[in-house]
């Protein structure tokens, strides 16, 4: 969908461009644009990654959310116990575990702003629950 919003996106400036006398965007600067957007940050810092989830001094799960809207809940081997998708909507975090059963329902959250060690509060819409969020540092090795 990005893809299509993108040639859209360049396909009108090249029109308004047109009409206004500007130069089009030449290809460069247009992939650049697209490059940008696909690397903003979402939902208050959120973005692709992996994260722990708890109260500030425990650790409860991890997650790791993917570039293509999916997600992944990992034990504590680091294997995956439960997927689905996650989205930002609204200024809201929401994810919407596979399944059907009452706790596979899509649930949203709020979050405020990092703090400054990049700890995320994660709140339920309904404000019953609240989550401190951390960003794990994954270590690349090299086979």
């Amino acid at each position: 969908m990005r893809v299509f919003n993108a040639i859209a996106l360049v396909g009108a400036s090249a029109g308004l461009a047109a009409c206004s006398g500007e130069p089009a965007p030449t290809e460069a600067e247009s992939l650049a644009a697209e490059q940008e957007e696909a690397t903003e940050p979402r939902a208050e810092g959120m973005q692709p990654g992996l994260y722990a989830t708890g109260d500030g001094t425990q650790i409860y799960s991890r997650t790791r959310l993917n570039a293509d809207g999916t997600y992944n809940d990992l034990n504590d081997a680091m294997e995956p116990v439960g997927s689905g998708t996650w989205e930002e909507r609204d200024g809201l975090m929401c994810f919407d575990p596979e399944g059907e059963e009452e706790n596979q329902q899509e649930k949203c959250w709020t979050n405020s702003e990092p703090d400054a060690d990049g700890k995320i509060v994660s709140t339920s819409v309904d404000g019953q629950t609240s989550y401190t969020i951390t960003r794990i540092d994954e270590e690349v090795t090299e086979e």
